[in-house]
């Protein structure tokens, strides 16, 4: 994966909606400018994050971010984690969410214990 490091320009936050799964993804697309050696411009790169949601910060025009990803053909880099060097944050892209992941594992417990207690209870010559 390559490195890049610029200042944030064009920063469009926008949420998209799927009536299929009935869920919501937050886009961040920006560019980041970037400038060489001898302080000539290199080619801007168009980069987006997509996650359910955003965990520790955000980032706005003008912060000067470091991030790591690879160039699709259509010169887009998708990024999962971006360092805001300005504020001394990390953004990680998340696309799920721990707590209702843990909850499902728990009720699905609960009724695998429940049905094994209501077969268990069977008498030998009902059971399957």
């Amino acid at each position: 994966m390559t490195t890049y490091q610029g200042r944030v320009s064009g920063f469009a936050p926008r949420t998209e909606s799927s009536v299929y799964r009935r869920r919501i993804t937050l886009v961040w697309d920006f560019r980041l400018e970037r400038y060489g050696a001898d302080r000539r411009p290199l080619p801007r790169v168009a980069a987006q994050m997509r996650a359910k949601y955003f965990r520790g910060g955000s980032i706005n025009n003008g912060d000067v971010v470091e991030l790591a990803g690879r160039q699709r053909r259509n010169g887009l880099v998708v990024v999962r984690v971006v360092k805001n060097l300005s504020t001394g944050t990390v953004i990680r892209a998340r696309n799920y969410n721990a707590s209702v992941f843990l909850v499902y594992l728990v009720v699905l417990a609960l009724f695998a214990a429940a049905a094994y207690a209501i077969f268990a209870g069977l008498p030998t010559d009902l059971r399957f």
